[in-house]
């Protein structure tokens, strides 16, 4: 993958890790839990991580047509729309807090607002 290609994460996995940031004890039995689950319960999942990048591709293609943004850019984007924050955006992407503020300063310029609720706002939900 180069870095302009959006990582798979979903949703699920974020709400995850930002569980298990809060209670780091707590990683390890979400990692058991997962481990543990039916067939059944796996399958459904990879079904609704499916669907969430799916729906994450839609989003990214429309603010790319939209505002031009490059797909890093609509991957920051998205997440701060999603209620993510620069510095869990830093280090879900492996990139440094000072790299994660020239992308946004970069979607601010594109797309012509300076606030993140205004960004939030541009970017589609569904």
């Amino acid at each position: 993958m180069n870095d302009d290609t959006p990582k798979p994460i979903n949703r699920l996995d974020r709400a995850l890790a930002a569980y298990a940031e809060l209670y780091p004890s707590i990683a390890r039995r979400l990692e058991e839990a997962s481990a543990a689950m039916s067939p059944e319960f796996r399958r459904r999942r990879a079904a609704m991580d499916e669907a969430f990048a799916e729906r994450d591709d839609r989003r990214r293609e429309t603010l790319a047509a939209s505002w031009g943004l490059t797909p890093v850019e609509a991957r920051l984007a998205i997440h701060l729309a999603d209620g993510g924050s620069l510095a869990s955006y830093a280090e879900l992407f492996s990139v440094s807090v000072g790299t994660a503020r020239s992308q946004l300063k970069a979607v601010f310029a594109k797309t012509g607002v300076k606030r993140q609720v205004a960004l939030a706002a541009l970017v589609p939900r569904g």
